[in-house]
């Protein structure tokens, strides 16, 4: 199994772990983003897009969306949920350095909250924006949001806890030498079962000047940086990396 499958893996296994993590989110917030910066015409693609929270509530505001992932179990809490709100709209399977869809398909993709470098290598995170490439229409547009790393390593803490509806975790992290590679392990404790679960997980760091480089690579040409989601300018303190990128 490759380390992008194991990671995967862990995030299905997470479940509804990783449902309460998300929705600790202020979605609201980075729904109005969404909306200001991405035009709401045509069929938007949600990648990566976890338990829906972006995508449900882009459709009820009416946006005609795709929801993806490759996790089946954060895509099965997707539906609960849409089918709780009454709202309904495609959810495909698969990955994202294959995306099943035909060229020129989608008028916009946002791939939001760091679902992006968690693949093996530098050269599979290029993979996966040709793909995003590919399936935009000219002029479509790209929103890519990740946490910024300069921000990160100004407020990195070893060690760090929280606590949700149903679980305690404790997150331990450690840096690469070069700091652009942070490794989590995440201890989760139960609150009903009492029962402890742990995970590890990798994640690539990027700075602004290597993404707006692959993006070009991949055909895609930035537009606009942000630093969070209310649409500050970005510089080295801003705890987000928002690139809005164009195909031409």
């Amino acid at each position: 199994m490759s380390k992008h499958d194991l990671h995967m893996s862990l995030f299905d296994e997470l479940g509804k772990y990783w449902a309460e993590i998300a929705d600790a989110r202020e979605t609201e917030k980075e729904i109005e983003f969404i909306r200001n910066i991405v035009s709401a015409r045509g069929l938007v693609l949600d990648l990566c897009c976890g338990t829906g929270r972006h995508s449900i509530l882009l459709s009820k505001k009416g946006w005609n969306v795709v929801g993806f992932d490759i996790s089946p179990n954060l895509l099965r809490i997707t539906r609960q949920r849409m089918a709780e709100r009454g709202i309904y709209f495609p959810l495909v399977r698969g990955e994202m350095r294959h995306l099943p869809f035909r060229a020129e398909v989608f008028d916009a993709t946002i791939n939001m909250f760091t679902s992006f470098g968690y693949l093996p290598s530098e050269e599979e995170d290029i993979k996966s924006l040709r793909e995003v490439a590919r399936t935009l229409r000219r002029g479509g547009s790209f929103l890519l949001d990740v946490v910024n790393r300069q921000h990160l390593l100004q407020v990195f803490q070893k060690k760090d806890w929280g606590e949700f509806p149903s679980f305690y975790m404790l997150e331990k992290r450690t840096l690469d030498e070069d700091g652009w590679q942070l490794h989590s392990r995440w201890t989760l404790l139960d609150k009903n079962d009492g029962k402890t679960k742990a995970v590890d997980h990798n994640l690539r760091l990027y700075s602004f000047s290597q993404l707006k480089r692959m993006l070009e690579e991949a055909g895609l040409t930035t537009e606009k940086v942000y630093g969070d989601y209310e649409a500050q300018v970005f510089g080295q303190g801003s705890p987000r990396l928002i690139l809005l990128a164009k195909k031409h």
